[in-house]
């Protein structure tokens, strides 16, 4: 039971694939595994079976002072970095290498129930209009972001795309095991086609190296673009017009609260996104309660009479 953390993640990121965890997560939970290591490192511990409550207590009260950039972190990565320490204490359990799960009882911090940042569709405009397409990877990110709108992929969607899950016929997309494991057929709208069709015939050829590349996106090195790369060309795109906090997760909020503005319903939506329940999908009605509340305050008379 020796640290040994490349050992362990090794272990833990089999036994995660084996039960069919999306490779997004084991990731995710890898990635937070190297801070709690470094943590137990730093606190003399030289084995995982002495590892107590109190060890975990104190990982989350470090999480809590911890700084990144000088600035502390979000509850919400707290939490995500404290879930996959509690969940490989608690493979270790279920895999016989401790006796018990010393994490059980140790909550996690409460993660705000925030609003998703929605752009107007003026500023997605902008932004679709931002790479430079006399370059290959310009069109190739014209490309991604046309998608990430027009469809409301998730980013590890968009990057396990294969060239035989673009169906021309019905001009859709085929997302095969999303979140979940779920798969789902999704319409392609017209931009969104132009332009996916664009980078296949001009600038995918261009930049990939070998005829075994089915990925769809690729980049310099004709290779698959990870999850950060795709962040980096969303978030730099964004910069350059000066928008701020940009993701490709703001392009699926986007893409899901502009059409609900436009009249379409919440079941279709679901479908859509990929959401297992519709209460999932209902979160974006609150994004119109928030604009609607902004409309009282500007628009109606006893506010216009309070602010005079």
């Amino acid at each position: 039971m020796d640290l040994q953390p490349a050992l362990w993640m090794e272990r833990f990121s089999e036994w995660m694939r084996l039960r069919n965890w999306s490779e997004g997560t084991v990731e995710t939970y890898c990635s937070s595994l190297q801070q709690f290591f470094a943590y137990l490192e730093s606190q003399g511990v030289a084995s995982l079976a002495v590892v107590t409550r109190d060890l975990v207590e104190g990982y989350r009260t470090h999480l809590y002072y911890r700084r990144h950039r000088g600035r502390p972190l979000t509850v919400a990565t707290q939490a995500n970095r404290l879930t996959a320490a509690k969940t490989f204490l608690r493979y270790l359990v279920k895999e016989n290498y401790l006796l018990v799960d010393v994490a059980s009882t140790v909550d996690l911090p409460k993660v705000p129930r925030t609003l998703p940042k929605i752009l107007s569709e003026d500023d997605v405009l902008r932004l679709l209009e931002t790479p430079d397409l006399a370059t290959p990877t310009g069109i190739r990110d014209r490309a991604i972001l046309e998608t990430l709108y027009g469809t409301g992929l998730r980013n590890s969607e968009l990057g396990a795309l294969q060239l035989g899950d673009i169906d021309w016929q019905h001009q859709a997309l085929w997302v095969r095991q999303g979140k979940g494991q779920k798969s789902r057929l999704v319409p392609l709208g017209e931009e969104a086609l132009a332009w996916l069709e664009e980078y296949l015939n001009r600038s995918r050829p261009r930049l990939v190296l070998r005829d075994e590349e089915l990925r769809v996106f690729v980049g310099i090195t004709g290779k698959a673009l990870s999850r950060w790369a795709v962040r980096g060309i969303v978030s730099r795109c964004a910069q350059s017009i000066e928008l701020t906090g940009v993701k490709p997760h703001t392009l699926r909020h986007c893409c899901a609260t502009h059409m609900l503005r436009r009249g379409a319903g919440i079941r279709h939506l679901q479908e859509m996104l990929g959401h297992s329940s519709a209460l999932t999908t209902q979160h974006y009605t609150q994004v119109e309660l928030s604009d609607l509340h902004k409309v009282v305050r500007r628009c109606h008379p006893r506010e216009r009479a309070f602010k005079q």
